[in-house]
């Protein structure tokens, strides 16, 4: 498998610049009214902040009427523009930020299909998006509120520098006071972070575990176990479990954040009982104007309301750097594919035959030290058919995923048309293969969507119908209202229908038909299907399959008679070789387990089923 590389841990100014290119990327206008609210935010209380001290300055010095109110009336308009201008931007800009987690959402689904199969099935993978969808929409995500923050933010940040130099001005004490205890809170706020992203690691796991049982509660496939075993119990109780483990680090790094807030407030009230001393002590000392005294006391409690709110929001600023972070660990992660794509959609060799070729492959699962593949070495001419028989375990899906390029080789190296399968564009090779695996999922779509793979505008019906035909599905389909229109799905439209099991295997093998591709690949393709109904399946198989090279997984070996040759595999190895006849003359173990298994569907073995199969479908059933 391809090594995926990516960065562990993402700085705050990194976030920070990644934050500031998306918000302009998705709307330029949207990043103006960003910086014209946070003017806005900052103008807004010092204009207030002015407005009494000109009152009292105009008293002070007997301005006359008309100067004191053009003066007056010209701050009020400022002050009215402003709060309209500000309140205006924060609004647009507020309807754009809330798509923003759908916006992520859909960049972590194009990042889950885009991937690699063999990555798909990585557990550190699906951790990773777990953490990364939980991001956007857990209880308390900052990601959809990051223009807030950092509007918050800003505008504090900058409040406080101004009304800190206006303090300055006054005397260096005073903005001591005010920056000390803001400092110290800082300090303490970061420690509280770090605390937080090491806690909420530790809890993922147990909020993963509680989402997978809650979803197991509601599925219908498990309701049936749930029930009749008593489940429901068990279950409830690892939801117990889970959420009071998870309950139990929340609430260690909400702790931490407790304390430092509680220091914090505690600095706060020092800060302002010094500070209002000091300027009491100047008004009677004869150094301070009253119209001064009003500007520097709305100044200290504008510079103190920064500063709180400068800490406030650097806690949330925190929280919200480890959601991006954990989001962008995601997006910037898993990249790349183990094709090379040398070969793409436009210069690709023959894609009209398959020749298929292994040399000396295996294969190891990346969490196994034992290899479920061992030097295997064949070649598959083209229009063959070739049945994959074997006990379970004895690496059949494997193999097919390997020639499906869903794995690729620890060792050796598979040739298709005598190319590596490396070596081609991935979706040119995906074109050349139509398969059907055991455990599929029907689409919330029609039937004939479902079958061709296309939107309504690009279907070909009558290809359709035709392809329903061969996979025995067309008479349940003719008999529905509107037929290979019918929508499928019942739990998403009310109006659609479901299909049993083997209807849906039948489904699935429609689908195969229809895309045409020279390398036909079926993994039990017939495993919901009783005897009778598997044998007139391959009876049209055969039909389908004609000049396309095929391959196909099958535990019936009553299936396995019109192939051109067999593989027997056993422990990752093809132990026997050659056409259904002459490995029963060979009298090994395909002709052994041929045999056990017979003698379930024999009539001398089984007279009373065979026999009411046979009055019921009106033949008998033979192996053969």
């Amino acid at each position: 498998m391809k090594n995926h590389k990516h960065k562990n841990n993402y700085r705050f100014p990194e976030n920070t610049f990644h934050f500031f290119r998306e918000l302009f990327l998705l709307s330029p206008g949207v990043g103006i009214c960003f910086f014209i609210a946070v003017i806005g935010g900052v103008l807004l209380p010092f204009l207030n902040a002015r407005l009494p001290r000109l009152v009292l300055q105009g008293l002070e010095e007997s301005w006359a009427l008309p100067l004191f109110l053009e003066r007056l009336l010209f701050l009020v308009f400022l002050l009215a523009l402003t709060g309209i201008v500000k309140s205006g931007a924060a609004s647009y800009m507020e309807t754009t930020a809330d798509v923003m987690p759908d916006v992520y959402n859909l960049r972590i689904v194009k990042k889950r299909m885009a991937a690699d199969y063999e990555v798909l099935e990585n557990r550190s993978f699906h951790d990773e998006a777990y953490a990364a969808y939980h991001s956007l929409y857990r209880h308390h995500s900052e990601i959809g509120n990051g223009y807030a923050i950092w509007k918050e933010f800003l505008t504090a940040a900058v409040s406080m520098v101004l009304f800190g130099g206006i303090l300055l001005t006054q005397s260096v004490v005073i903005l001591i006071l005010a920056l000390l205890p803001a400092l110290t809170a800082a300090f303490l706020q970061q420690k509280a972070r770090a605390y937080d992203q090491k806690m909420r690691l530790s809890a993922e796991s147990s909020n993963r575990k509680m989402e997978y049982t809650s979803r197991l509660s509601a599925d219908p496939r498990a309701g049936k176990d749930i029930r009749l075993f008593h489940l429901s119990g068990w279950l409830l109780g690892i939801l117990k479990k889970e959420r009071n483990t998870s309950e139990g680090h929340v609430k260690r790094w909400e702790n931490a954040y407790l304390a430092a807030n509680c220091t914090d407030a505690f600095l706060n009230f020092l800060r302002d009982g010094c500070a209002y001393v000091f300027l009491i002590l100047q008004i009677a000392a004869g150094n301070m104007a009253v119209s001064d005294f009003v500007w520097y006391m709305a100044a200290v409690a504008n510079c103190q309301q920064a500063c709180d709110q400068l800490l406030a929001i650097g806690e949330r600023l925190g929280k919200l750097n480890v959601d991006y972070s954990r989001l962008r660990r995601f997006l910037d992660g898993w990249d790349g594919t183990a094709f090379a794509g040398c070969f793409s959609t436009g210069d690709s060799p023959n894609i009209k035959e398959a020749e298929i070729e292994f040399r000396h492959v295996s294969y190891t699962y990346p969490e196994s030290s034992t290899p479920t593949l061992t030097d295997l070495n064949f070649t598959i001419h083209p229009g063959e058919k070739i049945a994959l028989v074997g006990l379970n375990g004895a690496g059949k899906t494997t193999l097919v995923k390997l020639l499906c390029g869903l794995y690729h080789p620890t060792e050796g190296e598979i040739l298709v048309n005598g190319h590596r399968i490396r070596d081609y564009d991935r979706e040119t090779y995906y074109q050349m293969i139509s398969a059907v695996f055991q455990n599929v999922k029907l689409l919330p779509l029609s039937i004939a969507q479902n079958v061709a793979s296309a939107p309504e505008g690009a279907i070909d019906y009558d290809r359709v119908r035709k392809c329903l035909k061969l996979a025995g599905l067309w008479e349940k389909v003719a008999s529905l209202p509107l037929k290979e229109r019918t929508s499928l799905g019942r739990r998403v439209d009310p109006k659609a229908i479901d299909l049993s099991g083997g209807e849906t295997q039948k489904l699935w093998m429609a689908r195969a038909f229809y895309k045409e591709a020279p390398l036909l690949i079926l993994d039990e393709p017939t495993a919901a299907l009783d005897p009778l109904a598997e044998q007139e399946v391959y009876e049209k198989y055969k039909e389908m399959a004609a000049g396309r090279t095929s391959l196909f997984i099958s535990h019936r070996l009553s299936s396995t008679c019109f192939c051109d040759r067999i593989f027997f595999m056993e422990k990752g190895k093809i132990l026997e070789e050659g056409n259904h006849q002459a490995l029963l003359k060979k009298g090994g173990a395909y002709a052994g387990l041929y045999h056990i298994q017979s003698q379930y569907y024999t009539k001398e073995e089984e007279p009373l089923c065979v026999s009411q199969t046979a009055n019921a479908a009106g033949s008998e059933l033979s192996l053969c």
